[in-house]
């Protein structure tokens, strides 16, 4: 029945019952003992009012988040968790500072003092880094080696998220790729990565940045110790993504052929941490993106609200 179809009584009853159970917080019964109706008609009563249109339920979103949109991409990806930012625009840096300072919300509330956070490197993980104001003592680690420049690399954001945590950083001296195996090798046997590796089975909650190699967004495909060659033949076997040098193509299927160059956490201890949160936003990642939520890499995802939309198109 329509708001039109009811009489004046009628509608003044059902506003006068949906104002004392939605708004002062009366239940059905504490109404119907006041006006003399039955616990059963006050819940048709309802019911009524909402499907009239007299009640209207809106959800209010903070400016900074979309909260429908995160709904929407949440269900769209199977996701543990999704939130969509507003940016006020789509530029990279932009884009990099919204998302790192939700980020950093983000960690300061689910984060407790049993956790170990691991982090990657990357200008949108080290926006996170500087927006950071308050963490539990939570241990920290890095997960993959050095990719760009010093104020990026995954040292320097440690360094800043363990002087919020007030605890000790656990560092990878070392870079993301190098040129042949037997250098990844030697330097896996140095002593501080060894200390280093052995925490990434004690990581409960991750923070990953997500690469782009085609269109190419990423430091490691930057990266001169890849070279040439061997970047030209892993975009064509299809490498669309990576997160911590795990390399991922359209269907999110792993390509391992330079897994034995890569300093950092493996594929196989990534996917044995309960919570990873991917950080990344922007047209030029959209693809990369859903790669790496495709993979099953991520269980969670912080991006911008038009990168969702789009994400949310290609689901």
């Amino acid at each position: 029945m329509t708001m039109a179809q009811l009489g004046p009584d009628a509608l003044v009853r059902t506003a006068y019952i949906a104002q004392q159970h939605f708004i002062e917080g009366k239940t059905r019964i504490e109404i119907a003992a006041e006006t003399g109706l039955s616990r059963f008609k006050i819940g048709r009563i309802l019911e009524q009012a909402v499907a009239s249109g007299i009640v209207r339920f809106e959800i209010a979103s903070p400016s900074s988040l979309d909260l429908e949109l995160s709904v929407q991409l949440q269900k769209a990806y199977g996701l543990e968790r999704a939130i969509a930012v507003n940016v006020p625009a789509e530029t990279p840096e932009a884009i990099q500072q919204h998302l790192g300072g939700t980020a950093a919300d983000l960690l300061s509330e689910i984060l407790t003092d049993d956790d170990v956070l691991g982090l990657t490197s990357g200008r949108t993980v080290n926006a996170l880094a500087r927006s950071l104001r308050s963490l539990p003592r939570c241990e920290v680690v890095q997960l993959a080696g050095i990719a760009g420049p010093i104020q990026e690399t995954g040292i320097e954001t440690i360094r800043r998220v363990s002087a919020v945590a007030g605890t000790r950083p656990w560092t990878i001296y070392a870079p993301l790729i190098v040129s042949d195996a037997a250098t990844a090798q030697g330097l896996r046997r140095q002593h501080e990565l060894m200390d280093t590796f052995a925490q990434f089975s004690r990581v409960t909650v991750a923070v990953v940045a997500v690469g782009s190699w085609s269109p190419p967004d990423s430091q490691m495909v930057e990266n001169p110790a890849l070279g040439s060659q061997d970047r030209d033949a892993l975009i064509a076997r299809g490498v669309r993504a990576e997160v911590c040098a795990t390399l991922v193509n359209d269907a999110g299927r792993v390509i391992e052929d330079v897994d034995d160059r890569c300093i950092a956490i493996p594929e196989s201890q990534l996917r044995r941490i309960p919570h990873v949160i991917a950080v990344a936003g922007g047209e030029a990642k959209t693809q990369a993106i859903r790669a790496v939520l495709v993979s099953g890499l991520a269980h969670s995802l912080i991006t911008d609200a038009a990168t969702a939309r789009r994400l949310i198109g290609m689901a």
